[in-house]
């Protein structure tokens, strides 16, 4: 079914492929190397999505078919984790405003306990509920039953703090994890059937503290009753997922939202982590523009869009 989603692809030429070779020919670190995700402080890691065209997963790539491009010039990968070596911070929103009530919100809670079913020992996951203000229902943990406890019995009422929750939740994560974050690949999946109604955040609030985080986003945004907004908020929040890597779906049918956070939960052990120190090093805050290749087969790629560099 995520075959089906948005994916962002662009194509590549020969020399680039050639360029591919050479900036990975040092062997990088590995998912079983000891300090394989104690990246330094210029250390940009990279979780990245890799699938043919009809959606399979499962390519079993090697560095070498990897290029990467900061600011159009290639990078040497230092760091490589082939599919499913990165253990998951997850994050599930789910909105619980007025509009949610009855079926929705009921398929709502059935679809996030399969994500948690699917999560390994070593994941993480937290529940947050959002209606006029987010609330954390089960704080970053290790815990399934308790996770999956928490999406149970979820009233419906109130607006929409859309933003709020998500920035809510993006600090949760980094704080949670503090030294440890890139130990983690940190995932946020927003459920919502609205814009943004309630709170004092705005998208642009949103979208820099993504910019910063490094957290992929996927959103599911309901569009099942003729009265849902027509636009709001899928265009903005399909921007969080475009720029982070993730994904954004409208799902028409309320039957289809269980087998579409099981295909989320799939994909995400299915990324590829890459890790790399730029060339040329830069530390005045400025935006970097990140692209990936793929040098076999016809690949659809996905990774974050880019990066602020620190400021010194």
């Amino acid at each position: 079914m995520l075959a089906r989603l948005s994916a962002f692809t662009c194509g590549f030429a020969a020399a680039i492929i050639a360029a591919a070779a050479s900036v990975s020919a040092q062997r990088p670190a590995t998912a079983h190397d000891p300090a394989a995700f104690r990246g330094g402080v210029d250390l940009v890691t990279l979780d990245v999505c890799v699938k043919g065209r009809d959606g399979s997963s499962g390519l079993e790539l090697n560095p070498q078919d990897f290029l990467v491009l900061e600011n159009n010039i290639p990078q040497r990968i230092s760091l490589f984790s082939a599919e499913g070596h990165v253990p998951l911070a997850v994050s599930l929103l789910i909105d619980n405003s007025q509009s949610m009530s009855g079926a929705r919100l009921d398929r709502a809670q059935a679809a996030a306990a399969s994500l948690v079913d699917l999560l390994r020992p070593d994941d993480l996951v937290e529940t947050i509920t959002f209606n006029s203000h987010p609330e954390i229902r089960y704080r970053l943990g290790p815990d399934r039953n308790t996770a999956r406890a928490s999406v149970r019995g979820i009233a419906a009422g109130g607006l929409t703090a859309l933003y709020e929750a998500v920035l809510v939740a993006l600090r949760n994560q980094q704080h949670a994890l503090r030294g440890g974050v890139d130990q983690y690949r940190r995932v946020l999946i927003v459920l919502t059937d609205g814009e943004n109604t309630a709170g004092s955040v705005t998208f642009d609030e949103v979208l820099d503290e993504v910019h910063r985080g490094g957290a992929l986003v996927y959103v599911v945004s309901l569009r099942t009753d003729k009265d849902d907004a027509a636009t709001a908020p899928l265009w903005e929040m399909s921007r969080l997922a475009h720029d982070t890597g993730g994904v954004a779906v409208a799902v028409h049918d309320l039957e289809n939202l269980t087998p579409i956070y099981q295909d989320i939960g799939r994909e995400l052990l299915h990324l590829y982590r890459l890790g790399y120190v730029p060339a040329p090093l830069t530390s005045d805050g400025s935006w970097r523009n990140i692209a990936v290749r793929v040098s076999s087969g016809d690949l659809v790629v996905r990774t974050r869009t880019g990066y602020y560099a620190p400021q010194r």
